[in-house]
């Protein structure tokens, strides 16, 4: 009765090895966008809201100041955005396409 040995070159051990690492690429993927929510509801920081709406921090400071954008002050200088609102203020911009 012939006993076989499980080694790193062992094909049984590289494609296990190999798809230890594609979950462990997908889990890292999965960590780095999650985004936790309060009550239902996410929240994105101002970083991360100028980067989704491709603004700047001083346009972001803008449209705070004059109240079209719905944000909570955690204290004087920290603000989160609930999604929600921000869907809102895109939605009510939103412009039709005029078809010829």
């Amino acid at each position: 009765m012939a006993m076989d040995y499980l080694t790193k070159e062992s094909e049984e051990v590289r494609q296990a090895l190999s798809s230890l690492d594609r979950t462990e690429r997908v889990l890292q993927g999965a960590e780095a966008n999650y985004m936790p929510s309060i009550k239902g509801e996410r929240y994105l920081t101002g970083a991360e809201l100028c980067e989704y709406l491709h603004i700047s921090p001083r346009t972001l400071q803008t449209l705070r100041d004059i109240r079209q954008i719905t944000y909570t002050a955690v204290s004087d200088r920290v603000f989160l955005y609930p999604e929600s609102g921000i869907r809102e203020v895109l939605e009510r911009n939103c412009r039709e396409a005029v078809s010829d």
